[in-house]
């Protein structure tokens, strides 16, 4: 499988690309995720998946831009369709708060409850073991408000930075309409 080991970003107010990085250095010392953290991000990733599979608008728009059902299989591209609060238990329980609280810490949904990456197809990226280091997100909307970006990149801790590994797929996205 070809893949990028690294992605030109331009930073910046003229950029249209948001990077996002969940958990912060203290001490300089690299904060990972813990299992329980990992298990919920990589259950959102399915979740989006499955989403995605089942939006035949979204698989149409995908199809037109040269990406087949086999790709999005393979690299578990996935749809953020702003459904993902209804599939997670009562913030006033205890699993809920804390799914919600894991993906509020890491930036994936925002204190309201809301999906940070709601509208957007998103492809998980890994590292060198096949763990989940970000998300790179493609905002689908045809018209992008000229205050929001239309790329999107999350990463769950400062050293995934490095390590994330971008697929090809990654630019057949950046570069469709």
């Amino acid at each position: 499988m070809n893949q990028l080991n690294k992605i030109s970003v331009d930073v910046g107010a003229g950029s249209n690309i948001r990077v996002l990085v969940s958990c912060v250095d203290y001490n300089h010392e690299v904060l990972s995720l813990s299992d329980f953290q990992d298990q919920v991000v990589e259950q959102v990733l399915d979740y989006y998946h499955a989403r995605l599979l089942n939006n035949t608008s979204a698989l149409q728009t995908l199809l037109s831009d040269g990406i087949n059902k086999a790709v999005i299989k393979q690299h578990r591209i996935g749809l953020c369709d702003r459904t993902l609060n209804l599939h997670i238990a009562n913030a006033r329980t205890y699993n809920g708060a804390c799914v919600r609280g894991i993906l509020e810490v890491h930036g994936l949904i925002r204190p309201s409850g809301h999906e940070t990456l709601r509208g957007c197809v998103i492809v998980p990226l890994t590292n060198e073991k096949g763990m989940v280091s970000g998300i790179f997100a493609k905002r689908m909307a045809q018209y992008v408000q000229q205050s929001s970006k239309r790329f999107t990149l999350w990463f769950a801790t400062q050293n995934a930075i490095n390590t994330a590994i971008f697929p090809d797929i990654v630019e057949v996205l950046r570069r469709a309409k």
